[in-house]
């Protein structure tokens, strides 16, 4: 389902920290959202309402690039947090993840593999030592190695 959004303007003389300009996004050639603008004041409880598959969670992937994650999710128009282009060539967006979270109504791994999943953040940080003990060292503690282990990948 394409859903096209309206402007939505905060009262007149609030600070903006976070805004969507002119916003598109769509997977593998098919339009998702279509001419989102946003203008999030800063400080403010924002919601975004509407019926299931109109594209909220797609909207809220971009804000802080989650969709990047994403094989063949594209994105046009401009998301701008405190004054800068998210979207920029010269962003990383892995500084975008740490400014901007996201809490998930229920657990919602990266769309990888179960080792990817693990690995995301000790590869994020740096990490340098080895990846698959790390893996299955994280398994083990959370008690689903052996339900895990045949299906890393």
């Amino acid at each position: 389902m394409t859903v096209s959004a309206t402007t939505a303007t905060p009262t007149t003389g609030e600070e903006i920290c976070l805004s969507l300009e002119n916003v598109s996004i769509s997977y593998g050639g098919e339009e998702a959202v279509r001419n989102v603008y946003c203008a999030i004041p800063r400080g403010q409880v924002t919601a975004f309402i509407g019926p299931s598959g109109c594209g909220k969670s797609t909207v809220l992937r971009a804000l802080n690039r989650m969709n990047d994650l994403i094989d063949n999710c594209t994105l046009s128009g401009r998301v701008v947090f405190d004054g800068a282009d998210l979207y920029h060539p010269g962003v990383d967006p892995v500084e975008v993840r740490r400014r901007i979270g996201m809490v998930f109504q229920q657990p919602n791994p990266f769309p990888k593999s179960i080792f990817e999943n693990i690995a995301f953040g000790a590869r994020i940080n740096g990490y340098t030592g080895d990846m698959d003990e790390l893996v299955e060292r994280s398994l083990r503690q959370a008690a689903v190695w052996d339900e895990c282990k045949d299906k890393l990948n």
